[in-house]
């Protein structure tokens, strides 16, 4: 009855995005690990600090503490799908005291909350006997008030992010005193770690059932996780408390995967809870805490703006220039065990960091498996050049230190090697001379379809070599910054998932997933962590569905969805060629929007289609009615988007809706088979000679429009009518 489909704290509905996210963490969590608490080195705090802690803390806050065990007491005596159920409830009241009845459903998270901030302010506060074991950093558990209190900024990196709340964040303070320091002022990038609570410690995180599926409080932490690493872009991995009744644990999330300590009692492990909070608070450096040792912040006169710090980057080998980056990040992966994409403008350093020099390029870290050709060597098996295909410069996996040869991989960070046949991630970084910008800031319709064009024509260019690219999405098409220089108006990058000769792929294991560093030693019962990036799923010969799954073709999308076999193909990456155009008028549309209500559907529907739901979702998104609705009936659709532009997404739109037949394909000419969906029959199923006769249609007429000179041609076509529509508005002004 209280099934709660979606408990965390958001104030937008990604239900669909925590499904995903809950049953990707299975087979990627290792619990009861002991190596978690080493990594946070709760064995650095002090002795005698712990033990004059607990007695002042049990002394100064004991009718609290008598309280917040009363609260814990009770909860335990509903069943876990009830309090899930509450969380939910009190996420559609932010302001509950001004709007429900003050009874304990709707304040009984909120009652745990602030008795443990009391609780949490007493340990990061007491004083050290010795203040030379104090700790170096100053860090505060701050209380998030609500939902609306906090979130990601919508920059231009993070637009779209769902918004995941925990319990308490994790920051740098100067008002250490004051955890109830108000968290607005807070985004995640400003975030060392965070806090999830449940009152009852039946809702702890551990498996309980065969279907393997993660606990809501696991799945809470893991969204917030995915968020964090999203808005940090150089950090490894992601710190959290997880505080469940009177129980706790801590828990690391990397792009390998989750690990859990094992189960404490905050009364009878009194003393190691004080470790814990004190050592994330005072104790642990910023590397401790996650930040890439091969990256510092530079000085601030090299920064962009106040709020827009610059980095300084380590040589990538075998080069032996520094970098330096400049402004915002271009494009932030949301994936959590993905390859956690960021691309960012870059610059060189000079070797006392007090200028920059040389030409701006592009820089791309990403997390690669050590069993693929890493994306350096892929552009190096290209033969010859392609002014729309970036010019790569150098690339490299990234080493801890500079000189240094040990490679920042997820075995690396946890102190462990990995055995002959078992898969880690190695983190990965390329310089690329071709300067460009995001796709979707264009200045004129020409400029889009002509950069989208220059785009294709690298991709038939590397399909011609029988390389395919596989991950076509809006991070890795560029609008060139030069495009006389360079020869062409747009580019295509990212070669990390490109594949070779497909027709010499050997079996692999099926996959099922959605499309992110530890120290210690390293459980040996823990799972080898499942082979994927970013999206990955069950195919044919061997072959993977790869790429980045907001982009993916509508026919690979329903291969996920119905778990059907299937291979990649150069119609599939044409296809994602469409939806970044689809993606570049929606940003376009969403910061033009005035209104709020309009303003409003559109970043809806921009969300559903691009930031991070499920397959069926997106599938959703995409259907005729929903794009409809979602995209053209929009005022400033009309008013910004030319009529040409418009009827060539009509025209597309219709092939995903099944509408279309031969004679009205888009901007092309006649397939010699109709396109007509078989009805069904009186008892409700197809019959299955019309089904499969009707999906062979099906494919010969997507093949046709996504072919590579298909797709141009329609570009082309629709990139003259704007050109003739606009002289005609010339003329009829001049007259």
């Amino acid at each position: 009855m209280f099934e709660c489909p979606n408990p965390s704290r958001i104030n937008y509905g990604t239900s669909a995005s925590h499904a995903t996210v809950q049953a990707e963490l299975s087979g990627r969590t290792a619990f009861n690990d002991d190596s978690v608490l080493s990594q946070i080195k709760i064995d650095d705090v002090d002795s005698r600090f712990v033990q004059e802690c607990a007695k002042t803390l049990k002394e100064s806050l004991e009718e609290d503490i008598r309280a917040f065990r009363q609260l814990v007491e009770r909860a335990e005596q509903e069943d876990p799908k009830y309090l899930e159920y509450e969380a939910l409830h009190d996420l559609d009241y932010p302001n509950p005291r001004e709007v429900l009845p003050k009874d304990r459903r709707s304040y009984r998270q909120e009652l745990v909350q602030r008795r443990l901030s009391l609780v949490l302010k007493h340990i990061q506060c007491a004083p050290e006997p010795d203040e030379a074991k104090a700790g170096d950093y100053n860090r505060c558990f701050s209380h998030q008030l609500s939902a609306g209190d906090c979130g990601t900024p919508e920059k231009d990196y993070t637009l779209g992010f769902p918004h995941f709340y925990p319990d308490f964040i994790l920051t740098r303070t100067t008002q250490l005193g004051n955890p109830q320091a108000d968290a607005r002022t807070y985004g995640w990038h400003d975030r060392d770690g965070f806090v999830v609570i449940r009152p009852s410690s039946l809702q702890h995180p551990y498996p309980t059932t065969e279907d393997g599926l993660a606990r809501p409080i696991l799945t809470h932490a893991a969204n917030c996780a995915r968020i964090h690493l999203s808005a940090r872009p150089f950090l490894l991995f992601s710190v959290c408390l997880l505080v469940f009744g009177g129980d706790f644990c801590v828990c690391v999330f990397d792009r390998a995967g989750a690990r859990v300590s094992p189960k404490l009692n905050m009364w009878r492990d009194f003393e190691t809870f004080i470790r814990v909070v004190r050592s994330m608070t005072r104790h642990l450096s910023d590397i401790d805490m996650g930040h890439d040792p091969s990256v510092a912040l530079a000085p601030a006169a090299l920064w962009s703006s106040v709020d827009q710090p610059a980095w300084i980057i380590n040589s990538v080998d075998p080069d032996t220039r520094r970098w330096c980056t400049v402004g915002a990040p271009i494009w932030s992966s949301l994936s959590l065990f993905g390859r956690g994409t960021f691309v960012w403008y870059i610059r060189e350093v000079s070797a006392v960091y007090d200028e920059l020099r040389g030409p701006v390029m592009i820089l791309k870290s990403a997390w690669r498996e050590n069993k693929r050709d890493a994306e350096s060597h892929i552009y190096e098996a290209v033969k010859g050049s392609h002014p729309g295909l970036a010019k790569y410069m150098i690339g490299a996996d990234v080493v801890a230190s500079p000189g240094g040869t040990e490679k920042i991989t997820t075995h690396y960070l946890r102190q462990r090697s990995p055995a002959p046949d078992e898969t880690t991630k190695a983190l990965h970084r390329i310089v690329l001379g071709s300067v460009g910008r995001p796709i979707w800031e264009y200045d004129t319709e020409e400029q889009l379809i002509d950069g989208l064009i220059s785009a294709i024509e690298a991709h038939k260019f590397l399909w011609d070599q029988k390389i395919l690219h596989r991950d076509i999405s809006a991070g890795n098409v560029f609008l060139a910054e030069y495009p006389k220089e360079l020869g062409a108006a747009g580019f295509i990058s990212d070669l990390d998932l490109a594949f070779i000769d497909p027709s010499d792929a050997e079996q692999t294991s099926v996959e099922t997933v959605e499309t992110a560093p530890e120290w210690g030693h390293y459980r040996q019962t823990l799972r080898a962590p499942a082979t994927r990036t970013q999206n990955r799923f069950a195919t044919q010969r061997g072959d993977v569905i790869t790429g980045t799954m907001q982009f993916m073709s509508q026919r690979l999308l329903q291969a996920v969805h119905y778990k059907e076999t299937s291979v990649s193909t150069a119609a599939d990456d044409v296809e994602s060629f469409f939806w970044v155009l689809v993606y570049a008028i929606s940003r376009k549309l969403l910061a033009a929007a005035t209104a709020d209500v309009e303003k409003k559907q559109v970043l809806t529907h921009f969300r559903n289609t691009f930031c991070g739901a499920s397959v069926l979702e997106i599938m959703k998104a995409r259907s005729g009615e929903a794009f409809h609705d979602g995209i053209y009936k929009q005022a400033t659709y009309c008013e910004m988007v030319s009529y040409p532009l418009r009827q060539l997404l009509s025209e597309y739109r219709d092939v995903f809706s099944g509408s279309i037949t031969a004679a009205s394909l888009p901007r092309s000419s006649k397939v010699p088979s109709s396109y007509r969906k078989p009805k069904r029959s009186k008892r409700s199923h197809i019959n299955p000679k019309l089904y499969k006769a009707f999906k062979e249609s099906q494919e010969r007429v997507r093949e046709h429009v996504f072919s590579h000179d298909g797709m141009i041609a329609a570009l082309k076509q629709t990139r003259q009518d704007i050109q003739e529509e606009r002289e005609g508005s010339e003329l009829e002004s001049e007259a």
